[in-house]
Parts: structure tokens; C-alpha cells; sequence
């Protein structure tokens, strides 16, 4: 191994990965500086992913590729024995726990139970090493919960503070470990999310090294010293990340200026009231009015545990009220499941899109026809041709990016495979649409792609309902954001009014009278 002065903690250079004669990274050279937040960046299909597996020793780089680690000079391909070695630590969306057992054990599963001279374990040893680890965060766990029974984003912070811990137990790992964070805060619920962000800025400035993967704009701005834009395998920037506004940094990863679109023209019907709920509960939900009118889209929102998904999976079928009354079109409406609701004019997409939306071992065609094949049945036949013919014509009006459609869904990117779900609910030409996080975990340029089609779909005359906690994506695009508190309409948010300032305030007066009444 060579070695180099006045190091970076990762330099990379001339780096391409090639798959069945494809360049997924395309001559990258690039670096990551010791002590700072890198931000790597880019819309789905960038190479992010590529070059973060290349770093794990998942994936071989092409020949002429190099890679310094604190200025050593690496054999390629790694291996991630070897990149663990070396301080690399890796934290998905998925952060790795086990939830059925304890925080001190996961801490074991990366730097070995401490034990005696005998190889007996030392439990006490043990949970005195995770506690220092976990008290270094801050963090209000103890060694010996168990993982399940801690919220998502004190897991998240679990991992951090794991990978953090160095074999000695002391603060040297925070001065020689590299963590990159993938998504961190993708599927967390937005209050929780600043608590991840403050532990990232801690982190640095106890010495830490953080490579930060997101589409969140807002958090980007806010953490990152550097930039690292990846566009279709090409390195397109990596500058100080200074005084870039939000836009400046959208318009870098996309390559072009991301006009807000005011929105489509909307339903002439737009008097219809498609669907109303009288005093509709359930374990979360208390007593919810709400009426939504042909063309109109509707967002809700709010914190965690207001009721937002519930009143999505008691709509869609999936879940039943335990009081009041809806209706659709003027019918009163109580569906066993989403199959009933479908063929009641409601149709649903799933918050989790890979658990729930798609199957990911199908093939695109098959996921865009799956629930709905009346159109490709012949005869009650299954036809071929007809299935493939109907599939490509939903591609191309959905915009899905798919360069075979017989192949996995699981293949596209996160914001195509989200296209196929919506594109698939839309397909059943409903009533009503609801929509569960559409544009979790999807790059900016999918995000408007997304948008685009909701507005398209409110201008057919469809009433949509847009449960999230993107209060960027409702402006825009909302006639009116509803604000949840513990399960009942806490405010309403019209025209202009819709802002993200707006929103968050209107969140936070909630959950300030959260606070007010358990004290």
C-alpha cells in the first residue's frame, strides 16, 4: 500500500463501475474531506448507491480505478471486512438492528461482546461500553431495552452511536470512523427528524466524518460543508457547499431550473362532493369531518401518532372505523378491504411502497396490471400481447424510466417503482385517490414527475387526498392542507396560506397544546 501527505479521509479517483456494458459510474474522481458533512447527491439512477458499494466492497470498480483511505492507498475491489477495518461505516434506511434483541447485543454484533480470559461473556462490561457510547449521544436508551421497543428514530440514532464505537471503547473512533448515512431520515416522522440532524451536527463537531445521502434539499442546506453531485454516472459538482439557496442546490442536481408548476386547470365538476366523513374514529382518529370535492386535492398532515396513515387505511378498506359515517358520491361507503374499495370508487397507495406497493420479484408488467386485469383479459384469458400493450401504454403516460419491462420491478430506481404504484391506483379511473408519502424517498426531479401526475388526475375531476409530512410538496399543489392533533382536525390551511412556514406553524401550535395539556 502507497501512502500520500496531508491526506483527505477518501480520495477516489477516475472510478467507473460498469454493468453488461453500462457505465453506472463514469471517470469519478472526487473527495472526502476529514471532519466535515459531505452531501453526495443526485436524482435516482445518479450512482450514489453505485459508488457507496464500491466503498463497502459490494461492488468492483473497472480497472484504472483508485481509491486512498487517509491517504493509504487501497487494493481494489475492497472487501467489506476490509472497509470495516478501515473505519467505514454504513447506515441504511434499514439501519441493521435486530429488533428482537437487545441495544448491547446489536453493539456486539459490530465490535464483539466483551469477555473474559475464558470467552465467557461479560454483561456488565459489556452494558458499562454501550452506556458510555450511547451517554457520548446523549441518547435516553439503555443497554439492556430491547430494540423493538424504541421509536424509529432512536433506532436510527442506536446505529449512529454503533457505528461510532471504536474497538477500544474511547472517542478515537469518532476521529478515525467515516459514516455514511443513507436516507436517514427518508421514513422517519417529521418532528423526530430535527433530533437526527442535531446528532449529525454534534457529531461533527466532536471530529466526526459524515458522508450524507438525501433528496431533502432543506436538510442538505443545512448540514453539508461540501457537495457532491453525481448526474448519470458523471461527477457534476463538488464545491463548498456555502451560501446556496435551496434552489441553487435543486437546479445543480437536476441540471436545470425546477419551475413550480401552479397547478392544472381543475374540474369543471369541481362542486361534487365526491366523499364525506361525519364524526369518523378509530384508535387514533376522533370524530373527523371532512368533505372533498371533485378536482380538489386535499393534503393532511400533521405530528406523530396524529392519525394521518389511519385515516388513509380506514378510507382504502384496509382498516376498519370504530364510529361514524362516510360516504362516496353521495353512497354511503364501508368497504372490508381495499379489493371492496376499489369497487367502490376508492383507490389507495400505500405509504410503504415496497412492502405494500409493489412485488418486487415481478416484472414492471406484471406490477402495473396487478389488481386491475379486466383490461387484458380475453375471454377470462390472461393475454400476453394485450398485458404488455396496456403496461407500455401506462409507461408512457406515467413517464416510468424502464429499459425492460420483464424485468423486476425491484430494478428501478425508488421513484419509478413509486410511479408504477401510482400509476397502477390511477388505472382504476376512482372516484377518489388517496395517497400515503408518494414521494418518500424519491429524487426531486421524481417529485415533480409526481406532482405532474396528481395534478393531472385532480384536472380529470378525481378527488385526492395527500397524506404527508412533506410540507414542501403540498405548495403548490394543495387546494387545502387539514392539520391532525391526536386524531381530530386541529386547523385548515387554504390558498395562499399554504406555506412550509405556515404548515410548520400550524404543526407546532399542536403540538405545543400536546405539551401544555400532559404537563
Amino acid at each position: 500500500m502507497d501512502r500520500i501527505d496531508g491526506a483527505d479521509a477518501i480520495r477516489l479517483e477516475h472510478l467507473s463501475v460498469s454493468f453488461a456494458g453500462q457505465k453506472a459510474l463514469d471517470d469519478v474522481s472526487v473527495s472526502i474531506g476529514r471532519g466535515k458533512v459531505t452531501a453526495l447527491l443526485g436524482m435516482n439512477g445518479s450512482g450514489k448507491s453505485t459508488l457507496i458499494k464500491v466503498l463497502a466492497g459490494i461492488y468492483a470498480p473497472d480497472d484504472g480505478a483508485q481509491l486512498f483511505l487517509d491517504g493509504t492507498r487501497m487494493h481494489l475491489p475492497l472487501t467489506p471486512k476490509l472497509a470495516h477495518e478501515h473505519g467505514l461505516r454504513f447506515l441504511h434506511q434499514d439501519v441493521g438492528l435486530v429488533q428482537q434483541l437487545t441495544v448491547a447485543d446489536n453493539f456486539a454484533f459490530v465490535d464483539r461482546f466483551q469477555t473474559n480470559p475464558l470467552g465467557a461473556i461479560e454483561r456488565r462490561r459489556q452494558h458499562r461500553r454501550v452506556q458510555a457510547a450511547l451517554d457520548r449521544f446523549g441518547l435516553p436508551v439503555e443497554p439492556g431495552q430491547l430494540v423493538s421497543d424504541l421509536n424509529p428514530t432512536l433506532q436510527t440514532m442506536v446505529g449512529v452511536a454503533r457505528a461510532f464505537q471504536g474497538d477500544d471503547g474511547e472517542a478515537s473512533a469518532f476521529e478515525k470512523n467515516i459514516l455514511i448515512l443513507d436516507e436517514p431520515t427518508a421514513s422517519l416522522p417529521g418532528h423526530e427528524v430535527e433530533a437526527l440532524l442535531q446528532m449529525v451536527e454534534d457529531l461533527r463537531a466532536q471530529g466526526g466524518t459524515v458522508i450524507y445521502v438525501s433528496h431533502r434539499s432543506e436538510e442538505v442546506k443545512r448540514l453539508a460543508d461540501q457537495l457532491v453531485i453525481l448526474r448519470d454516472g458523471r461527477l457534476v459538482a463538488d464545491e463548498p457547499a456555502g451560501d446556496l439557496t435551496i434552489d441553487e442546490l435543486v437546479t445543480r442536481i437536476v441540471g436545470h431550473r425546477v419551475e413550480k408548476n401552479a397547478g392544472a386547470q381543475r374540474s369543471a365538476a369541481r362542486d361534487q362532493v365526491v366523499l364525506e366523513t361525519r364524526g369518523l374514529s378509530g384508535p387514533r382518529l376522533r370524530d373527523v369531518d371532512l368533505t372533498v370535492h371533485a378536482g380538489e386535492i386535499v393534503g393532511v398532515t400533521g405530528l406523530v401518532g396524529c392519525g394521518r396513515s389511519e385515516l388513509v387505511r380506514i378510507l382504502s378498506g384496509a382498516q376498519q372505523p370504530t364510529g361514524g359515517a362516510v360516504s362516496i358520491d353521495g353512497t354511503a361507503f364501508s368497504p372490508r378491504s381495499p379489493f371492496q374499495a376499489i369497487g367502490e370508487g376508492v383507490a389507495s397507495v400505500p405509504q410503504e411502497r415496497r412492502r405494500d406497493g409493489v412485488v418486487l420479484p415481478m416484472s414492471v408488467v406484471e406490477n402495473l396490471t396487478l389488481g386491475n386485469l379486466g383490461p387484458v383479459l380475453s375471454r377470462g384469458y390472461l393475454g400476453a400481447a394485450r398485458e404488455k400493450r396496456v403496461a407500455d401504454g401506462m409507461r408512457r403516460e406515467y413517464s416510468i424510466k424502464a429499459a425492460d419491462m420483464d424485468a423486476p420491478v425491484g430494478l428501478l430506481s425508488g421513484g419509478n417503482q413509486q410511479k408504477v404504484v401510482v400509476a397502477r391506483a390511477a388505472s382504476h379511473r376512482s372516484a377518489l385517490l388517496l395517497l400515503d408519502e408518494p414521494t418518500q424517498g424519491v429524487d426531486v426531479h421524481a417529485k415533480e414527475e409526481i406532482a405532474d401526475i396528481i395534478r393531472r388526475l385532480a384536472a380529470d375531476g378525481v378527488a385526492i387526498i395527500l397524506a404527508s409530512t412533506d410540507f414542501e410538496g403540498f405548495v403548490g399543489l394543495c387546494d387545502r392542507v387539514v392539520v391532525l392533533d391526536r386524531g381530530a382536525v386541529f386547523g385548515t390551511l387554504e390558498g395562499a396560506d399554504i406555506t412550509e412556514a405556515g404548515i410548520a406553524a400550524l404543526c407546532a401550535r399542536s403540538g405545543a397544546l400536546v405539551e401544555t395539556s400532559g404537563s
